[in-house]
């Protein structure tokens, strides 16, 4: 888990931004992360995977997602006829890296009315990890499947060395 996201956040940073303002260039550079850490999941899981997320249109309509519930979400389907059938849902991935939102729990519970196999939070780093591990604890428990946690610098710091800036933990049950 932990060098397929730090693999994301090298790509991220590798794409040039021509965004002039703060806020343009966050949004441009979460873009490019959420492109990357896709691109990373579906090479770990073999090329028969659908990739779903706002950036990734190609499957929506053959498995009718026309509304996105997470960020990125990796699954296997089958073709039967005329229609498409999800076989199997793998990952879903919720990012949240803003440094202002109140309450991380908001997004992380996306992650709880999901089925994949695997599920992942990331989020900005912040000065405590312990207490953001903490307050995700019980929503964590009542996920199904692999549950991981992922903090990787806050997009206004991709400027400068963020070697070793990512973190990742599992959460056990």
């Amino acid at each position: 888990m932990h060098d397929l996201v730090e693999r994301a956040l090298r790509a991220a940073q590798a794409r040039p931004t021509a965004e002039t303002t703060r806020k343009e260039r966050h949004k441009a550079r979460s873009r490019h992360f959420v492109l990357a850490l896709a691109d990373a999941l579906r090479e770990h899981e073999g090329k028969d995977v659908d990739i779903l997320s706002r950036y990734h249109d190609g499957t929506r309509s053959r498995i009718g997602a026309g509304d996105l519930l997470h960020d990125i979400t990796l699954s296997r389907s089958v073709q039967i006829g005329e229609l498409w059938y999800l076989t199997e849902v793998l990952w879903q991935v919720e990012s949240e890296l803003a440094l202002d939102r109140p309450d991380p729990v908001h997004d992380f519970n996306k992650l709880v009315l999901g089925s994949a196999r695997h599920k992942l939070f990331v989020a900005s780093m912040v000065p405590e990890p312990e207490n953001l591990l903490r307050t995700l604890e019980p929503a964590a428990a009542r996920c199904t499947g692999r549950v991981f946690l992922a903090l990787i610098p806050h997009p206004d710091h991709w400027d400068g060395n963020t070697t070793g800036g990512v973190r990742t933990w599992q959460f056990r049950r």
